[in-house]
């Protein structure tokens, strides 16, 4: 039997916000976490409030409940793991802070302001050999587990082009009055930090980095209505996302983010080989599935559709290149990618549990866990060629120079 691994979620507590969705931890990693009760136990909660960190506490039956992450360090050394959902303005000092006392960190993304901060947590995290992971749950979506096989396997031969979309409405819908930061570009960092889960997803499944980029990065809408009932809320954060990008060497494609899709479809990402295809979709492709999009802004489960070109075939009996479009058929992911069960695939929590599997086996095993904060790293660099691109109106190449390599932590059996 394996040892229940100590965690500690800063940010847990209860907003109460008009619109009826609760802070991230609330809704996706106290139910996430209490779906793995094998492998992990919630053993506090911290907010700036004694008040909020109590009340959720209780509601959670959490035994201790902090108001400072300083003091919940010092005095509760059984802490294995340290969640940081809160705001991206917060996560440097409560990173650091959570490294410097020895344990592993699951941090939401970005992971810092700038860049600059995610050097240094990544450098500390190396100097302490504790693991560390970042919240691009999408990573651990099945269908993508797959996809990222298939292309190890050649399936699609040698990977020559790929188109990636995500439309979502979370920046053009009425807001309230609490989620104002989301519009703030000094609590944001990166311009196109909302971009991060699409560049996770594309250099997961293609398993190599972006090494050229060409960005053009707009805020199309600059204020929308507020469910309190008082002014409008206004926005000077990036709200709309176009790249061109290069792959490793030679594979190139777009991947546009919009968060100003009233009734937005969610992800399209089709990846094309001199072999084959694969795409993952929302819901039921070509359709999307009936009333998915309650289940978050993923509309539904991804699923993966495929075909493989038989060349043999095809020089035995010519087809008209036009017919073969629409071939694809969808390619159920197998169940070794499913680690969660008794959860809806649909929903947040199913996709946050996933990740928080896969991060355990890590800390367990002594494996590295992607995406690792070395992984995000590699994105924030992006993110300033991308900065630098939609500046200078051309395309610029990313500079992964200092990153070095991924030392091995420590596994938590020798603790």
């Amino acid at each position: 039997m394996i040892r229940r691994l100590k965690v500690a979620i800063v940010g847990a507590g209860f907003s109460n916000s008009p619109d009826g969705r609760e802070r991230w931890a609330i809704r996706a990693h106290l139910p996430a976490l209490n779906a793995l009760p094998d492998r992990y136990e919630v053993v506090a909660l911290c907010t700036t409030s004694m008040d909020t960190a109590s009340v959720a506490a209780r509601h959670f039956s959490v035994p201790h409940a902090f108001d400072s992450v300083e003091r919940m360090l010092e005095e509760l050394h059984e802490i294995d793991v340290v969640c940081v959902s809160v705001r991206p303005a917060l996560h440097y000092a409560i990173v650091m802070a959570a490294l410097r006392a020895g344990k592993h960190v699951y941090c939401e993304q970005p992971l810092g302001l700038t860049t600059t901060e995610a050097q240094e947590m990544y450098e500390l995290a190396e100097r302490q050999g504790v693991f560390t992971v970042v919240g691009h749950q999408t990573h651990c979506e099945p269908a993508a587990l797959q996809m990222a096989e298939l292309v190890r396997q050649g399936y699609i031969g040698r990977p020559l082009v790929f188109n990636q979309a995500e439309f979502f409405s979370n920046y053009i819908v009425p807001r309230p009055a609490n989620r104002g930061w989301l519009f703030r570009s000094d609590m944001g960092g990166h311009p196109g930090y909302r971009s991060g889960q699409s560049l996770e997803r594309l250099t997961a499944v293609i398993g190599q980095d972006i090494s050229e980029i060409n960005a053009i990065m707009a805020v199309k809408v600059p204020e929308r209505a507020s469910l309190d009932g008082g002014p409008p809320i206004r926005s000077d954060q990036v709200d709309n996302m176009s790249y061109l990008l290069r792959v490793g060497d030679d594979i190139t494609g777009t991947l546009q983010v919009s968060f100003t899709a009233w009734f937005g479809s969610g992800t399209r990402f089709e990846l094309y080989g001199t072999e084959g295809m694969l795409m993952l979709a929302s819901g039921e492709f070509p359709g999307l599935g009936g009333n998915a999009g309650e289940h978050g802004v993923n509309h539904g489960e991804l699923r993966l559709y495929g075909a493989h070109a038989d060349l043999e075939q095809f020089i035995a009996k010519p087809t008209p290149p036009e017919q073969l479009q629409g071939q694809f058929r969808e390619i159920p992911a197998k169940d070794q990618y499913r680690y969660v069960t008794g959860l809806d695939g649909r929903r947040d929590t199913f996709l946050v549990a996933q990740l928080w599997y896969s991060f355990s086996e890590a800390i367990l095993s002594g494996v590295p866990c992607e995406p690792s904060f070395r992984d995000k790293l590699k994105i924030h660099r992006v993110w300033d060629a991308g900065e630098q691109s939609a500046r200078n109106e051309r395309a610029e190449k990313v500079d992964y120079s200092g990153l070095g390599t991924q030392n091995s932590p420590r596994s938590a059996r020798s603790m």
